[in-house]
C-alpha cells in the first residue's frame, strides 16, 4: 500500500465513529425530539422566505450551536451514567450545568432567529396577505 493511501483510512474511520455517535445521541436522547423539528421548521421557513446569505449563516450557526451543545450534554450524561451511576449532589450539579449550557445556546438561538427572521417574515406576510 502506498503512503498516500494510509492516512485516508483513519480519517474515514474518525468520520464514521463521529456519525455513529451522532446517530446514537439522536436515537437515545429525547431532547433531539425538540431540537430537530425546530431546526427543520426554521430551515423550511428560511427556504420559503428565500433568505439572504448572511441570514443563512446566522441560521446555520444557531442550529449547529444548539445541536453541538446537546451532543456535548448527552456525552456528559452518558459518561456520568457509566463512571458514577450512584447519586451524588456534585455530579448532579455538573449535569445541571451541562443542561444549562444547552438552555443558554437554545435561548440565544431563539433570540438570534427572531432577529434574523422577523423582518423577512414580516415582509412576506404583508406582501402575500
Amino acid at each position: 500500500m502506498s503512503d498516500a493511501r494510509k492516512p485516508a483510512a483513519p480519517v474515514v474511520r474518525k468520520f464514521a465513529v463521529a456519525m455513529a455517535g451522532i446517530l446514537h445521541a439522536f436515537k437515545h436522547q429525547n431532547s433531539f425530539l425538540v431540537h430537530l423539528p425546530m431546526a427543520t421548521v426554521v430551515v423550511i421557513l428560511g427556504l420559503w422566505l428565500q433568505l439572504e446569505s448572511w441570514r443563512w449563516v446566522a441560521v446555520t450557526f444557531c442550529v449547529t450551536l444548539v445541536i453541538s451543545a446537546e451532543l456535548l450534554n448527552t456525552a456528559i450524561e452518558e459518561l456520568v451514567a457509566v463512571l458514577h451511576p450512584q447519586h451524588d449532589v456534585r455530579i448532579g450539579h455538573v449535569l445541571d450545568i451541562a443542561s444549562g449550557a444547552v438552555l443558554v445556546a437554545a435561548t440565544g438561538a431563539v433570540v438570534a432567529g427572531l432577529l434574523t427572521l422577523a423582518m423577512p417574515l414580516w415582509e412576506a406576510i404583508t406582501t402575500h396577505f
